[in-house]
């Protein structure tokens, strides 16, 4: 599975790495793979980035699950890009987590991953 990841201050890129798959930035995203997880984040109280509207026109087909960062003191809005984009696009939204992620919310989100790996067999 590879995880792309949207990151303005690297707190996205470094939760991907802490996961132990293949990471990209959205960025650099070139089409490649059949599975994808996505790291994105919510900006401007809850909305879905530019970079991530654009990836997901293109690519929902393959992201097969997802996480958001946020931040708490949002409110209501505290990850709200995620269920936008879970409920526009019907991916499951596995986890809102603020800053780069606490160790719980790695482990959380590497056994969703080797789960649905496993369950794909």
């Amino acid at each position: 599975m590879l995880v792309v990841f949207d990151s303005l201050t690297g707190q996205g890129a470094r939760f991907a790495s802490k996961l132990e798959q293949n990471t990209i930035d959205i960025l650099d995203y070139d089409g490649e793979g059949s599975e994808l997880f996505l790291i994105t984040r919510s900006w401007d109280f809850g909305k879905v980035t530019d970079e991530a509207a654009e990836f997901l026109e293109t690519y929902a087909d393959k992201v097969v699950g997802l996480a958001v960062s946020g931040n708490r003191n949002w409110g209501t809005n505290f990850g709200a890009a995620g269920q936008k984009i879970s409920d526009q696009y019907n991916i499951e939204l596995v986890l809102k987590f603020e800053g780069s992620g606490f160790s719980k919310d790695v482990e959380y989100v590497k056994t969703w991953i080797q789960e649905y790996k496993e369950a794909r067999l």
